[in-house]
């Protein structure tokens, strides 16, 4: 996988457009399908399969699910998976799916400390 420089405006920004839910409660799920996730027609399948099974993303427009994949993509691409999952952490809201989110980032920080999950090198 190719990286990618991702500034600290350009995380708040990716962050900003999947959104804080989608990046905690879906990061592990992309982490664990990284490899597939590089072929185009695998995460074009993908992105439908998630539309289809998450009652947020239901109703949503498929391109605007597609840019949540891309926007999460590129945190791991740029290796800031750790700094979005603080950042959920601090997300303010009471929403019940950003306090799902927090609670799976902590998981997933803790894994991380932990080194049960590897993140990807990206060069």
């Amino acid at each position: 996988m190719n990286n990618l420089f991702l500034s600290d405006y350009e995380l708040v920004e990716s962050i900003e457009s999947a959104s804080p839910w989608f990046v905690g409660l879906y990061m592990e799920t992309f982490l664990d399908n990284l490899n597939s996730l590089s072929n185009g027609e695998y995460r074009n399948e993908f992105t439908y399969d998630i539309r289809k099974y998450d009652p947020l993303l239901l109703d949503e427009n498929i391109l605007d699910i597609y840019s949540r994949v891309e926007s999460l993509l590129k945190i791991i691409k740029g290796n800031r998976v750790s700094d979005a999952l603080r950042m959920v952490l601090n997300y303010d809201t009471d929403n019940i799916y950003d306090i799902y989110a927090r609670q799976e980032a902590i998981y997933l920080l803790s894994l991380i400390k932990n080194e049960k999950i590897k993140l990807p090198t990206c060069n």
